[in-house]
C-alpha cells in the first residue's frame, strides 16, 4: 500500500461508540486536560474493507507495537500508537483531515514534523501495522493480544455502526 498518508480527526462520538465494544480505545477529547485533543495517522492498514487509523501520541517509548516519531536530530517526539488502531467506516463522515491552520504556530510546526515523518517512512508504517494487526488477530503473541485493541471486535462495531 502506498497511498499518501493524512493526519485525521475521527469523532468523539464514533470513538465513544467503539469503547463500547473494546476499552483499550484509545480517548481522542482531552480537551478538559489538555488543549490538543488526540488525532490518528491514516490510512495505515486496510482490512475487510475497513480503514485502520492509528494515534499518535506524545508516548516517545520505543515498544514494539509502536513507531517513533524523531525530529531532524533524530530525537523521538511521539509516536505511532498501532496497539490502538481503530477501524474505521468510509464515506460515512466520520473523519475529517486535519486542519494545521486551526493550532498554534508551535503545534502546527510539530504536526508538520510528525507528518512528514509518516510520509517519509510510510512503508515502515504500513509493515509495523500489518505485523501488530496479523500478530493480534491470529493470537500469535499473547501479551500483545492482552495490551491491543481487539481489532477482530472492532471490525464487527464498525460494521454494526455502518449499518
Amino acid at each position: 500500500m502506498d497511498k499518501q498518508l493524512y493526519f485525521y480527526e475521527v469523532s468523539a462520538d464514533y470513538i465513544s461508540y467503539l469503547f463500547q465494544f473494546d476499552s483499550k480505545v484509545p480517548r481522542v477529547d482531552y480537551s478538559s486536560a489538555n488543549r490538543h485533543d488526540k488525532f490518528l495517522c491514516g490510512i495505515v492498514l486496510e482490512v475487510n474493507n475497513h480503514d485502520y487509523f492509528a494515534p499518535i501520541s506524545s508516548f516517545a517509548v520505543k515498544q514494539r507495537t509502536n513507531m517513533l516519531i524523531k525530529n531532524e536530530e533524530g530525537k523521538a517526539i511521539s509516536s505511532i500508537r498501532f496497539s490502538f488502531m481503530i477501524p474505521v467506516p468510509k464515506g460515512k463522515g466520520v473523519m475529517l483531515v486535519k486542519n494545521f491552520g486551526n493550532e498554534i504556530p508551535s503545534y502546527r510546526r510539530l504536526l508538520d514534523l510528525e507528518l512528514q515523518f509518516c510520509r517519509r517512512n510510510s512503508r515502515a508504517i504500513y509493515r509495523i501495522a500489518k505485523y501488530v494487526y496479523t500478530t493480534v488477530v491470529n493470537g500469535n503473541d499473547q501479551i500483545m493480544v492482552k495490551n491491543c485493541c481487539d481489532f477482530k471486535k472492532l471490525e464487527s462495531a464498525c460494521i454494526k455502526y455502518i449499518n
